[in-house]
């Protein structure tokens, strides 16, 4: 598991310390900004930020399963275990 976000390393670096630590990667799409969620097909250029979004992908880079949040709602980690547990 991993994560990525327009945020900036020094973001990320200060969120996972409020948070007491993050057991996972936390990937910058700061540089240029925006590539990765392009990439993905969630970034707003018009608004210069990603909308909230969970991709499963598997071993072989393959999306398995994807759902975009609107702003405000946080992914249900429930979901995303029976998803991660449907896929297996």
């Amino acid at each position: 598991m991993l994560s990525v976000s327009c945020d900036t390393i020094h973001s990320h670096n200060a969120w996972a310390e409020k948070m007491g630590g993050i057991s996972f990667p936390m990937l910058s799409d700061w540089h240029p900004k925006g590539e990765v969620s392009t990439l993905y097909g969630v970034y707003n250029h018009q608004r210069g930020n990603p909308v909230r979004a969970v991709f499963i992908v598997d071993e072989q880079g393959i999306i398995r399963w994807k759902k975009t949040y609107p702003p405000g709602i946080l992914p249900e980690p429930a979901e995303l275990l029976a998803e991660i547990d449907d896929l297996s």
